[in-house]
């Protein structure tokens, strides 16, 4: 039995060998050494087939004819298997062109679905090839079986071919894209991270992968929150004590858009006046971000520039429509000598102060209007008082070789000058107001005495700064090191603020 295998080995071609030993190599270097590289990967296999196709043809094999029959039944075996093999072998090489081709276009994650579906028709082409051309027998015989099975198959797979065939629908017409924000009707969102044969996979904003199946999403109602573009429309709407005109809230709602740092200058954003009664005025406040994921944070800082604005201008918030409850009476607009007070009790950076302290503080804030266009501290020059911004808008520019840039934008209650007036320190913006303004200044001079009676503030100040500059609401200052941990800034700050003032 050894004797008649090893004769009817001795009589195959010595190519077919050569041919087998081309396909081995040439399978192990693609897995091993161009795993990352499909480019790579393609060109290795388009060798190795080369190789194998011209061994083949030189040992008399032509994998696009029958195998004869009468060859012996060893021979005849191997030469089938051999052409079986050099049919998926071009299969194997045509999908590698194929994701070369992808990746060459950058498009190799986009089109990952189509990617397995040409691969599976190409295979699928294959075995009609090797039924035809290897084994000679009529494919119309073949395809009628194979319609037999794939209804029995079809009843039996119904949902699991539902979702495959909707997969297709949404990889032909792309409504989404890898990377795309999308919206379902039913509430689910997130980013789309892929798209396979049954399911769309999607990161949400609480981190979690959704995987939704391909036919649900074929029949909802979907939004795509990044096509046209990546900006993203949000809407809000606030309701306003109807105790100035309607332009007067209108005006404070259109400065805390100019305010806001998070949201688009471009598209435009928008104030309308919704409805107007004896209870309340309703404005619609439209704006754009850069993406859908900002919203969130863009809408937590534009209501909290509303009630700013809002209450530098004396306005109210109403209740909400159809509120039974009543709002408590009307204060009178405090006048102008009553600001400075205001300011000391609502802003946080003086929360360490007593009342005496701030009725002390108070007289000596100086109060300045500026109109739009005022330069308020230019780049480069150190602040000797503490500014803090009662009414309007300013912005910060940093000057640098090519040219400006905005760093951020300062509403009422922000302040600037505490590098100056703390550490000593230059600014590195130029603070320039965008529509008119008032601010009250506190000069060096009038807070040492404080700072004197108690030095214990001069600490808390140093605190106070490194968690703003920490939280990037210091950029204006620009003198510390972000990469620096908040207490060690909190206690050079707060040992710099006791040398510059003689504090022990």
């Amino acid at each position: 039995m050894t004797a008649e295998f090893a004769g009817a080995v001795s009589q195959l071609p010595i190519a077919l060998a050569l041919a087998g030993a081309f396909l081995v190599v040439g399978f192990l270097v693609t897995r091993l050494a161009f795993r990352q590289s499909p480019v790579a990967r393609f060109l290795c296999q388009l060798a190795s087939f080369a190789g194998f196709t011209a061994m083949l043809l030189s040992a008399g094999v032509a994998p696009s004819e029958p195998t004869p029959k009468g060859d012996p039944v060893f021979a005849f075996f191997v030469i089938s298997v051999f052409k079986i093999v050099w049919w998926f072998a071009a299969s194997w090489l045509l999908s590698g062109f194929f994701r070369a081709v992808l990746v060459f276009k950058r498009q190799a994650r986009e089109t990952r679905f189509l990617q397995d579906l040409f691969v599976g028709v190409i295979y699928a082409a294959a075995g009609l090839a090797i039924v035809a051309n290897v084994f000679d027998m009529p494919v119309a015989g073949v395809l009628a079986a194979s319609g037999v099975v794939a209804i029995v198959l079809g009843l039996a797979l119904q949902s699991t071919l539902g979702d495959v065939f909707s997969g297709i629908v949404l990889n032909l017409a792309r409504p989404y894209h890898p990377g795309d924000w999308i919206i379902l009707d039913g509430g689910t969102q997130g980013r789309v991270v892929e798209t396979d044969w049954r399911a769309t996979h999607i990161l949400t904003p609480d981190n979690d992968l959704a995987i939704i199946p391909n036919s649900i999403i074929a029949r909802a109602e979907l939004i795509n929150a990044s096509q046209p573009m990546r900006a993203h429309g949000l809407t809000i709407v606030v309701r306003l004590e109807p105790t100035v005109a309607p332009s007067g809230g209108r005006a404070a709602l259109q400065a805390a858009l100019l305010s806001c740092n998070r949201i688009l200058r471009a598209p435009i954003p928008t104030v309308v006046v919704r409805s107007l009664d004896a209870v309340a005025m309703e404005y619609e406040i439209q704006f754009f971000v850069s993406n859908v994921e900002e919203g969130p944070d863009a809408q937590t800082e534009l209501f909290d520039l509303v009630f700013r604005h809002c209450a530098s201008a004396g306005i109210r918030l109403a209740p909400p429509s159809g509120s039974p409850a009543p709002l408590p009476p009307r204060v009178a607009l405090p006048d102008a000598a009553d600001m400075p007070r205001r300011l000391l009790d609502h802003l946080p950076i003086f929360a360490p102060l007593s009342e005496a302290e701030r009725i002390q503080l108070a007289p000596k804030m100086k109060r300045r209007t500026h109109k739009a266009g005022d330069v308020l501290v230019r780049q480069g020059s150190v602040a000797q008082a503490l500014t803090i911004l009662s009414a309007g808008v300013l912005v910060a520019i940093q000057s640098h070789g090519t040219g400006e840039e905005e760093a951020m934008r300062l509403a009422p209650g922000d302040s600037f000058g505490e590098a100056g007036l703390l550490a000593g320190a230059a600014t590195m913006f130029t603070i320039r107001a965008l529509t008119k303004a008032t601010v009250y200044e506190i000069a060096k001079a009038d807070l040492a005495p404080i700072f004197e009676q108690r030095p214990a503030i001069a600490a808390g100040l140093g605190e106070i700064l490194a968690r703003r500059v920490a939280a990037g609401k210091a950029r204006i200052e620009g003198f510390a090191d972000r990469d620096t941990p908040p207490e060690t800034l909190a206690t050079k700050l707060g040992q710099r603020v006791k040398d510059l003032f003689g504090l022990a």
